[in-house]
């Protein structure tokens, strides 16, 4: 049994909240396979007991899938999973977006591959201003949105409280930063919900915000621990060793008992946060006052 709660849709004659489901394993597109459509539920299931850390309006159906990682450019998607993902989208009738990472200089010729099979009109969820440029030189039919790493915020789980969220705050609605993604044919944001943060933290950004749920992440770097485990000790901790996608098989949970911290996990070079009930809360919130037009889901 869940106690997922819901919240109603305003009379405010804005649309309905978009809601999409991210996947990072694209051996697990075999699963999202078995249905001729996707629901909420279907979503939601995908979170496990991290389900009751979402809050969801009661009209929000599915409308996106995405695919790939944010954070590591080993996980790029093959072109033979872009291929099924698109074609599955098809048939759900949903937008398909290709997720992409921080780029090296070999990532370029791979991702140039994933992205010629992608339909005019799928999104590119970019972290790399980099790949932002290729998308908007090459693929001009695509829609590139601005990925979490682009979209820099304090979101630290150990800020012992709301002072220290508020002595740093975002540049979100800077100039500069608008006249950055306007350049690059950005036109949309997806972001995190920080710790301690408010609903109307997203007010005032003169773009389509989506905020991803259950999860936030902390921060990343180029070193993955797992993957180092099973390296002689000279080779440890650095760069450049063969992926075996370890991340993929496991998750690393963090706890210190007694602190008023969220659960936090480390899966491969990323490090996460779980959202309590009530960042949820807040979300919906944010929702609600049209703040915030799409949700996606995802894990750690």
């Amino acid at each position: 049994m869940t106690n997922m709660m819901h919240t109603p849709t305003p009379n405010s004659g804005t649309r309905p909240i978009e809601l999409g489901f991210a996947l990072v394993d694209e051996r697990e597109l075999a699963a999202f396979a078995r249905h001729d459509r996707l629901t909420r539920d279907d979503y939601l299931d995908q979170l496990g007991e991290a389900r009751d850390c979402v809050t969801l309006p009661d009209d929000a159906e599915p409308t996106h899938f995405f695919l790939g990682s944010e954070f590591c450019e080993h996980l790029l998607p093959s072109v033979e999973a872009v291929d099924r993902a698109v074609a599955l989208c098809e048939r759900w009738g949903l937008t398909f977006g290709l997720v992409t990472p921080i780029a090296c200089d070999g990532l370029f010729d791979p991702l140039r591959a994933a992205l010629q099979r992608l339909p005019a009109g799928s999104e590119v969820t970019v972290n790399d201003w980099g790949v932002a440029r290729l998308v908007q030189r090459e693929f001009p039919a695509l829609r590139p949105v601005a990925g979490r790493l682009l979209g820099k915020m304090l979101k630290d789980p150990r800020l012992p409280s709301a002072t220290w969220a508020r002595m740093y705050p975002n540049g979100l609605r800077a100039g500069p930063f608008r006249d950055i993604l306007d350049g690059l044919g950005i036109g949309r944001l997806e972001l995190d919900f920080p710790p301690f943060g408010a609903a109307d933290m997203y007010a005032g950004i003169d773009f389509p915000v989506g905020v991803r749920a259950p999860y936030g992440y902390i921060a990343k770097g180029r070193i993955c621990k797992l993957g180092s485990l099973s390296l002689d000790t000279p080779e440890k901790f650095s760069p450049g060793h063969k992926c075996r996608r370890e991340c993929l098989g496991f998750n690393e949970v963090g706890a210190r008992p007694g602190t008023h911290e969220l659960p936090t996990s480390q899966r491969g070079n990323t490090m996460y946060y779980r959202h309590a009930q009530g960042m949820a809360a807040a979300v919906a919130e944010a929702v609600n006052n049209g703040w915030v037009s799409r949700i996606v889901l995802s894990g750690a």
